[in-house]
């Protein structure tokens, strides 16, 4: 069968982009390191078309400004009246007392009062000057608030201002800039950077995430391609891939820890923006031919089962293996045996007269090998004996591993698997039939939906019409109302049968379940308080991790709330509860049921079995019923219980860390 998508033009031109793309993401992200590693720019600003005065960086520069000059102000104001020598504060004096700046202050205290506002003498002065700045705020000591006309004016901290005041209570500060910058001072200078290398990096960022996903995709390409051709779907190995596996594995972590010293050393020097940004990318053009060309090997080994057959391990194994079975089972045993008492001696001499640790660790090695020998024969017969005694109690589809076994041992069990081959046909024709009545629902159930949404749709038209008469609004509400009904059942019938035949993805991670108990509850309070329910909760202060599918556990615990919304009777009380127990998180919810349930309990959570026989309520009997498979399939519990008319569901999962 011929794969013209394997070919090598196409693999060839994978390659390339996949370079290109790792490249592209490499790059971008040194660029964006050495933007917000050097503190050009706030993290915060990404993804923002603010300009520089409306910008985080700005704020984060007015704070840098505010803090030096807090310190200046102190510094002033222990020096009463007399000029300081040190060479700090003739630092600050020069940076914000001059005419060549854009960042005004006004700072009065009982009978202090500083200023580098030209031609301001009181606070009315200072104020006008202020507002005609363009952007200023004004802090008061006493009501301790901050008011002005600075975006994101809460991100300025207030202790700076506190230092300020913290030994005279009172006075006030009026900080202020000139946004139209016609000084040449460190604001200016801020706002030119920010102007000119903020484009750059919500480009930076687009490039490096879409070169990313391209990078991904081109990955799996070559992945899938790799050790295929256009001809034929045989896995076919290069001259590298005939390498032992250990010897590649060696030259792959020699190289990559030989590209983190190397990289750690050149990350130690200053770099240029556009010198750090042509290393970088020639950097990863070399380390990415290498790895790459290793990896593809690992991959095309995996495919061809070659990655633990052609390894130097498996090399000596086979010889010694194939010498043995030229043996008979007595001479196998006699070379054994010769092998062990050698071993034994040799080591036991060692380690007694010359004290070696070697040798002792030689010895505990024998013995640990006949230990685990002796355990493997043992647990073998075991299996056998357990498989034997399966199908002598009417399990003939029994099979064993014939990996577990070696020597005598498999072939038994490869006679025993051949027992019941018949009753496995039986068997499998059941399963077809089976698959095959899923496939029905699963396609019906498509081929419904489409009639369905039309008809959704047109009565959304017809609502948009205008008003009739009271009885045919009356009559679209019901087709709507029953129409959802009917779109909300093939849904659950198409879930039902993706899970019946196991067609379903898991997405397994850590959930805190008090935070999803917490947020489904939170939904459906409305919906109680509607029916007379009171819901009393009862959760652990801490969090309880699980590990499950997060979409897939909030469907339980909804499909757990909705029974308790549907079935349960009106003006009593519903009790949720979450507890660890011995290491599993144990959910239950308690209610009332409306009516008396006159069926085995264990029937209640299978496909269209309700517990109203008489179907009045808006149920279809399948929400229990997908509950307990999804708690299955991800490795939890799920079983109900009935107290004479207190209906108790519940589900466990094991605890996880956070």
């Amino acid at each position: 069968m011929e794969n013209r998508q394997f070919g090598n033009e196409f693999k060839t031109i994978a390659v390339l982009l996949q370079m290109v793309f790792l490249i592209l993401v490499i790059v971008s992200l040194s660029f964006m390191v050495n933007l917000f590693g050097r503190g050009r720019f706030s993290f915060r600003d990404i993804g923002n078309s603010y300009s520089f005065f409306h910008s985080y960086y700005y704020v984060e520069r007015i704070t840098d400004e505010i803090k030096e000059l807090t310190v200046y102000l102190q510094m002033k104001k222990r020096a009463k009246g007399h000029e300081p020598e040190n060479a700090i504060y003739k630092h600050y004096k020069l940076k914000f007392d001059t005419d060549e700046t854009n960042f005004y202050y006004c700072f009065w205290q009982e009978d202090v009062f500083y200023t580098n506002m030209p031609k301001t003498t009181t606070k009315e002065e200072a104020a006008i000057f202020a507002e005609n700045c363009g952007n200023y705020f004004y802090y008061d000591d006493m009501s301790m608030d901050i008011e002005g006309n600075f975006d994101h004016l809460n991100k300025i901290s207030y202790i700076e201002f506190l230092r300020l005041f913290q030994k005279e209570r009172g006075g006030e500060l009026l900080l202020a800039v000139d946004t139209s910058l016609p000084k040449d001072d460190a604001i200016a200078d801020a706002e030119s950077i920010y102007r000119t290398y903020f484009p750059w990096a919500g480009i930076g960022m687009f490039v490096a995430i879409l070169a990313g996903l391209c990078f991904l995709l081109s990955m799996i390409y070559l992945t899938l391609a790799a050790g295929r051709n256009g001809d034929d779907d045989c896995i076919r190995l290069h001259r590298i891939d005939y390498l032992p596996t250990e010897i590649l594995f060696v030259i792959t972590v020699a190289f990559i820890t030989s590209l983190i010293a190397f990289c750690a050393r050149l990350g130690g020097k200053e770099w240029e923006l556009s010198s750090s940004l042509i290393l970088t990318g020639t950097l990863t053009f070399l380390s990415d031919a290498v790895l790459l060309t290793l990896y593809l090997s690992f991959v095309r080994k995996i495919k061809a089962d070659q990655l633990t057959s052609c390894s130097l391990t498996a090399y000596i194994v086979r010889t010694f293996k194939k010498g043995m079975r030229r043996q008979g089972i007595g001479n196998r045993a006699k070379i054994q045996f010769a092998v062990y008492t050698v071993c034994v001696l040799i080591f036991s001499w060692e380690a007694f007269s010359g004290r070696h640790i070697w040798a002792a660790a030689g010895l505990f090695g024998v013995f640990t090998y006949t230990a685990v020998h002796f355990l493997q024969q043992a647990i073998q017969r075991t299996k056998i004996l357990e498989g034997i005694r399966e199908i002598g109690h009417g399990k003939l589809d029994y099979k064993f591993n014939l990996k577990d076994f070696s020597g005598d041992y498999m072939e038994l069990a490869e006679k025993i698997n051949g027992i019941g081959d018949g009753l496995m046909k039986a068997v499998e024709e059941n399963v077809k039939n089976e698959r095959l009545k899923t496939e029905l629902v699963t396609n019906v159930s498509h081929d419904i939906k489409t009639p369905l949404t039309s008809i959704i749709n047109y009565i959304s038209l017809i609502k948009m019409e205008g008003s009739w008469n009271e009885n045919i609004e009356n009559y679209v509400e019901i087709l709507e109302r029953k129409s959802q009904r009917l779109k909300q059942l093939t849904e659950d019938l198409v879930e039902v049968s993706q899970i019946t035949s196991g067609n379903i993805r898991l997405d397994m991670q850590p959930i805190n379940m008090v935070e999803l108990i917490c947020q489904t509850g939170g939904e459906f309070n409305e919906i109680f308080e509607d029916v007379g329910l009171t819901i009393i909760t009862r959760l652990p202060k801490e969090p309880v991790m699980i590990l499950a599918d997060g979409s897939r556990v909030w469907r339980v615990v909804q499909n757990l709330y909705n029974n308790v919304a549907k079935y349960a009777m009106p003006n009593t009380r519903v009790f949720v509860e979450l507890k660890v127990n011995d290491g599993y998180a144990e959910f239950s919810i308690k209610d009332i049921s409306a009516q008396g349930i006159h069926m085995p309990v264990q029937e209640l959570g299978e496909r269209f079995v309700r517990g109203d026989e008489s179907r009045g309520t808006e149920g279809h009997g399948l929400g229990l019923s997908i509950a307990r498979n999804l708690t299955a399939l991800m490795g939890g519990t799920f079983e109900i219980s009935m107290d004479g008319d207190l209906f108790i569901a519940a589900i466990a999962f094991p605890v996880i860390n956070p």
